[in-house]
């Protein structure tokens, strides 16, 4: 097989490198996991109402969730972030909920910041 040799016309993309960080500082937010916190609330409407962290993870665009335990040991991939609730606040007096470190991507367009 002949290989023909590149087209010495060929001239590289000149890109404004402005323009290109930006694009990849849009590609990395715009398919960035979303970060949540799994906590246990206890005695809830109470005064001695009470609330831990007992898990963080992060949900996928496909809706996969992956979820560590406070403290090692547990670890879960998940259909869901919802679907981790299933496996906190069994007990009594106790109320797990999910909670969102950031709200999903708006659209809206932002500058990166300088590194």
């Amino acid at each position: 097989m002949t290989v023909s040799p590149q087209d010495p016309a060929l001239k590289p993309l000149d890109f404004d490198q402005e323009v290109y960080e930006q694009e990849v500082y849009e590609l990395v937010r715009d398919t960035a996991p979303r970060l949540f916190a799994v906590v246990e609330e206890y005695r809830v409407g109470t005064e001695d109402a009470d609330a831990v962290v007992v898990a963080w993870g992060l949900a996928y665009e496909s809706g996969e969730a992956e979820v560590v335990r406070v403290g090692g040991g547990s670890r879960w991939r998940l259909a869901s972030a919802e679907r981790v609730m299933w496996y906190f606040g069994r007990a009594a007096e106790c109320a797990p909920r999910l909670v969102w470190l950031a709200p999903p991507d708006t659209g809206e367009r932002t500058r990166p910041e300088a590194a």
